[in-house]
């Protein structure tokens, strides 16, 4: 008996969308391993095994460690954006789309220790990878552009482009700070830290304190629902 063409082998679109499922389960696993293991001891071995494959496989997708590391760095970035996507869905005005970006960016399921160490470590490669700095100036431009989205319902169009761009400077380096030093920073605490920025920085007239208060809350409840379920959890790390 036998079996057609057809059911024998893929069709190229088949094949693309098996590889291309097949690259983002090996970026997952390529993120979990810099998390757990750091940057210098990640190896295609660790990798391969964190995905269930052999290194053979790892390099079939990845020709070597720099392609892994953009992949990395691609999905370490696409975390917090696909988090903010999710906040902005339950967002109803400016005050609660601007407090999605700061929550989606320090919510305790992706902004941990671990995480941040690794992306100190991440970060440090930047500067000697191309690939990385572009993928960096897209992530930039996307959280200066979100910002702006939402400053400009509160400032004039000067003061909305420097406070877009100190507070996505805050966030970088709280990122930085939480990943080098000593002490773990909490979610919350960073969230703190932002809040006290951006009331400097926007008018805070009581009700303005108020609307802030309100939608901080709001968000980091959604947050706890969506972003901290097990769900969530397992599909963003398994370590």
């Amino acid at each position: 008996m036998t079996t057609s063409s057809a059911t024998r082998k893929q069709t190229p679109s088949q094949a693309r969308s098996i590889g291309s499922i097949r690259r983002a389960e090996l970026s997952r696993a390529a993120f979990e391993a810099v998390v757990l293991y750091g940057l210098r001891k990640t190896t295609l071995e660790k990798v391969g095994d964190l995905a269930g494959v052999s290194k053979g496989v790892v390099l079939h997708h990845f020709k070597d460690k720099g392609a892994l590391l953009e992949a990395v760095f691609r999905r370490s970035n696409t975390l917090l954006g696909d988090a903010f996507v999710e906040l902005c869905k339950h967002a109803d005005n400016p005050y609660e789309r601007l407090w999605a970006i700061v929550v989606a960016n320090f919510f305790g399921t992706i902004f941990n220790r671990k995480v941040c160490q690794a992306w100190v470590s991440l970060s440090a490669e930047v500067a000697h990878s191309s690939q990385c700095q572009r993928v960096q100036a897209a992530c930039n431009a996307r959280i200066q552009s979100n910002l702006c989205h939402e400053l400009k319902h509160f400032l004039d169009d000067e003061d909305t482009q420097r406070s877009a761009h100190l507070l996505s400077l805050l966030i970088d380096g709280l990122w930085v700070r939480a990943g080098l030093q000593a002490e773990p920073l909490t979610s919350a605490n960073a969230i703190s830290d932002m809040e006290y920025a951006v009331l400097k920085l926007l008018p805070n007239d009581k009700q303005s304190v108020a609307r802030h208060n309100e939608a901080r809350q709001k968000m980091e409840n959604v947050a706890s629902i969506l972003l901290g379920s097990k769900a969530y959890t397992n599909q963003t790390f398994r370590v």
